[in-house]
């Protein structure tokens, strides 16, 4: 299939059913301290290597990436990443998969410039998606 021939996001609305794309969220959450977050969620997108998979996308968009960690715990993989000198956290549960992105300042700046990243992965991924090369899961 040529660039061409993928549906526009509105033609991709009224031709696909949405449950079937990837989308994210921006909520408002508790973290593991008591502490209120912002937090982006990735949905239908629930594979282990996820993040491996959106480095690639930034990568190749000409953003800088830097892996600074990772950890692998018993039901959850955390990735300390920089994007373009921004840092952030990636977390991935197993169960029920899911994956969400906070930065580590949380400024208004910040969390503009990652929730402009994410849609960057969201729109590439649902690309992807119509074009049969990966499933939403």
């Amino acid at each position: 299939m040529e660039f061409n021939d993928v549906p526009t996001p509105r033609e991709a609305r009224e031709t696909i059913d949405p449950h079937h794309l990837i989308w994210y969220d921006k909520e408002y959450n508790e973290d593991e301290t008591g502490k209120m977050r912002w937090e982006f969620e990735l949905w239908n997108f629930g594979y282990e290597d996820a993040f491996e998979y959106c480095k690639d996308i930034w990568l190749a968009f000409g953003y800088n990436i830097v892996l600074i960690d990772y950890i692998d715990c018993i039901e959850t993989m955390i990735w300390h990443f920089s994007i373009n000198d921004m840092r952030c956290t990636w977390f991935f549960n197993d169960f029920p998969a899911y994956h969400y992105i906070i930065p580590f300042k949380e400024t208004e700046e910040n969390l503009n410039k990652l929730e402009g990243y994410i849609k960057i992965i969201i729109d590439e991924l649902n690309k992807l998606a119509i074009e049969k090369r990966i499933e939403p899961y």
